[in-house]
This record gives C-alpha cells, structure tokens and sequence, in this order.
C-alpha cells in the first residue's frame, strides 16, 4: 500500500512539472506572439466618401476680457487702503470697452462702481459688520448671480497716494486697464479697450 501511495506522489509530481513547464513555454513564447499581433495588425475604419474637415473660424463677436495679465494680490483691507472686485457685464457689441461691475470696500466704506465706456458711476452703499473679502464676494453673486466671474485685489494706502498725485499706478502695467480714484476716494478700474 505504501509503494501504491509512492507511486501516486510521483505520478502526480510529475505531472505538476509538465503542467509548469507548458504553462512557462506558453506564457514566454506563445503569448508575446499572440498578443503583438493582435495589437499590431489593427485595421484603420473604412471611410466610404471622406472629406476634408473645414475648421470653424472664431466668432468676431466673441470677445474676452481679463483684468488682470498675470497673478495680483489678495485680500485683507490693508490700513488706509482696500480691495477691488470687479467683473466685466454685458456689453453692446459695438462698444469699444468691456462694461464692468466692481466693487471698492476700505475699513469704513463699500462702494459700487458700474463703467460704461471711460466712464465711472459710483454709489456708497450700507457697510457690511466684520467686512471682509467674503462680503465682495457674496454681494457680487447676489448683484451679477453665482456664475459670474470676478477678479479681486488689494490697493495700498501708498498706491492711493500715489493715484491721487500723478494720477497712474505701477499696476497699470499688470492690469488690463488703468486704475483711477475718485474725489470720494474710490478706487477703480477703466478697462483698455478690446484687442483686435
């Protein structure tokens, strides 16, 4: 009984050897094989009657407007200074500027400011408690709606200096507009006009 036991472990060990050594050969031989050439022998769709694709030209009426050329500052009122949101509306589309929305809030004022053209309109409007960076914004979602797109930045105590004396700003450059101050002291943007 025991030969006949020996005899099955043999048998089955050997067995098990040739079932590996199949299994090796295939899987280093036959599979690459196999595989490469059912990815390599792929056939392109046929095409009954193709034509060249025209590509649709940009609309002239499509026009995109960003306030600022490359990254600004953000967002606490800075002492003697504030923060600036603004966001370009619905423009005629003649019209030579894009119209904006924006908004000018310092450590005891908020303002609205609406430009049309080169032309500012402004408005105090009531001063939020603990204002901050979130009031502009939340008060730009509720006047425009949420999918407006707005930019925002801090103005300096020194850079409202230096707009109210020579009447430009370093930030001109950045901007894609010049920055003006009001008699009332409201800071705001005039957006250059539409690039060709």
């Amino acid at each position: 009984m025991l030969k006949k036991l020996l005899e099955g472990f043999v048998f089955g060990a050997g067995f098990a050897v040739a079932l590996v050594l199949v299994w090796a050969i295939t899987v280093a031989v036959v599979m690459p094989h196999l595989v490469t050439s059912l990815t390599m022998e792929t056939t392109p769709p046929r095409v009954e009657s193709p034509k060249e694709a025209q590509v649709v030209e940009r609309s002239a009426e499509t026009r995109e407007f960003s306030f600022f050329r490359s990254a600004g500052e953000r967002m606490k009122i800075p002492p003697g200074g504030g923060i600036l949101s603004m966001s370009s509306i619905a423009t005629a589309s003649d019209a030579m500027r894009p119209d904006t929305y924006q908004l000018w809030m310092t450590e005891s004022q908020l303002w609205q400011i609406r430009t049309i053209g080169e032309k500012a309109e402004i408005e105090e409007l009531p001063y939020p408690q603990n204002a901050s960076v979130d009031n502009l914004d939340s008060l730009m979602r509720e006047k425009l709606g949420i999918a407006s797109l707005q930019s925002t930045m801090t103005v300096s105590a020194e850079e409202i200096a230096r707009l109210r004396s020579t009447g430009s700003s370093w930030r001109d450059e950045a901007l894609n507009g010049t920055l003006r101050v009001s008699v009332e002291g409201v800071v705001f943007v005039i957006p250059n006009r539409y690039e060709p």
